[in-house]
């Protein structure tokens, strides 16, 4: 068996992202990851101005409370004329602050008697003022190169005056299963046979993944129907994904379709679940083979598959692996294994506030009902236990 860090830094280290890029405008690029780097072409804010309705005092030395409203500026107006000591302008959220402005007062502390400001608080300089270029200067890095496009780069990009920016093509994947043993939900079952659960969950992973993803279906136990099926793929797609079938069992033609069509590497990974793993190559495109055991599936997507794929599909380096966080452990384990465990457990808060893990109940690696509930993955090392209030690393699932 080999080590889990291995085994992921030799998986990332023999793939890379090889997608073109092209242009889109902001209103299709969502979600999609950028092939560029964007600078800032404008200071952020643009310019001085107000943080909220109130108004716009200057008072130089402090200590006044009253002031002569002299204007009113609104957002989209020009700024006022600059202020003299002891005026005020009545200001709105987002409006041109005028030269001289020491202060914005919230309008709930003052009173007001035509042109007669009385400020009823204390005023510390620069209260309630948005600075030119205090957030983002011009010429700085806004979005790096990898960065995914959600809801707030979309907004940032637009905020920049970007129209249309480059991004790379979805990474294409198709997810296939094999097997006379599995039966479509919806399908009477034969003796023998259950539903296929992996192929399912993982074409809804990949779409949240914001890959181009389809349906291979379920290939029958057929060595040429199996070599048929990975050629056509492989003219197709970029990745392969499927689970089980690899292993050393003579009906087992997937591991000899892929040998016969290209390469297969196959490890047992000291990990749990998912000791049974195996990447390859056929024609142009990547295969990986993901356990049978469903949990194992999960388990391996999230821990193996996701970091390679992230770097397949050209996202930032930051972005390829689930968030890692320190709790404590709201739970025991019984004996030390000589393989790395991920549990799967529910975050929570203990009497003194603190994050813990509680585990979660039949973690075996065919009980998947178990990984609706879970929030995240719990390391546990191997040859290592785990007491209650034991600090414990957990990577945390997407929801």
């Amino acid at each position: 068996m080999i080590d889990f860090d291995v085994a992921l830094k030799t998986l990332l280290d023999g793939h890379e992202c090889r997608l073109k890029s092209e242009i889109l405008p902001l209103t299709q690029a969502a979600n999609r990851i950028l092939a560029q780097t964007l600078t800032a072409r404008y200071p952020s804010p643009l310019f001085d101005n107000s943080a909220m309705d109130g108004y716009a005092v200057c008072d130089p030395e402090g200590g006044l409370r009253e002031f002569t409203i002299v204007s009113r500026t609104q957002a989209g107006d020009t700024a006022a004329s600059p202020l003299n000591v002891g005026e005020a302008v009545r200001i709105f959220t987002g409006a041109p602050l005028p030269e001289n402005t020491t202060a914005v007062v919230m309008q709930e502390q003052t009173e007001v008697d035509g042109e007669r400001l009385q400020v009823n608080a204390e005023i510390e300089a620069g209260q309630n003022m948005r600075l030119k270029a205090e957030e983002i200067e011009a010429g700085q890095i806004l979005l790096a190169q990898g960065h995914k496009l959600d809801m707030a780069a979309l907004g940032l990009a637009a905020s920049q005056d970007y129209a249309e920016v480059s991004v790379y093509a979805p990474l294409k994947v198709l997810v296939l299963s094999t097997g006379n043993e599995l039966a479509e939900p919806g399908q009477a079952l034969a003796d023998g046979q259950i539903y296929d659960a992996n192929r399912y969950q993982l074409l809804a992973w990949l779409q949240a993944q914001g890959m181009s993803v389809s349906d291979g279906g379920i290939v029958p136990d057929d060595l040429a129907q199996t070599e048929a099926a990975l050629q056509q793929a492989a003219e197709q797609f970029d990745v392969i994904v499927t689970s089980g079938g690899a292993s050393v069992g003579e009906a087992d033609y997937l591991k000899q379709a892929v040998e016969k069509a290209g390469t297969l590497t196959m490890h047992t990974l000291a990990i749990k679940p998912g000791k049974p793993f195996a990447w390859g190559q056929v024609a142009n495109a990547a295969i990986f083979v993901l356990p049978g055991n469903p949990v194992a599936a999960f388990a391996t997507s999230n821990m193996l598959l996701r970091p390679v794929l992230g770097k397949m599909a050209g996202r930032a380096e930051h972005d390829w692996h689930l968030p890692k966080i320190r709790v404590k452990a709201a739970f025991r384990t019984k004996k030390a294994i000589k393989r790395r465990e991920f549990l799967r457990v529910a975050l929570g808060f203990n009497e003194c506030g603190e994050s813990v893990a509680e585990l979660l109940p039949n973690q075996g690696s065919n009980m998947l009902a178990t990984c609706t509930r879970a929030d995240a993955l719990c390391e546990v090392p191997a040859w290592e236990t785990v007491s209650e209030g034991d600090g414990v690393n957990v990577y945390l699932l997407p929801h």
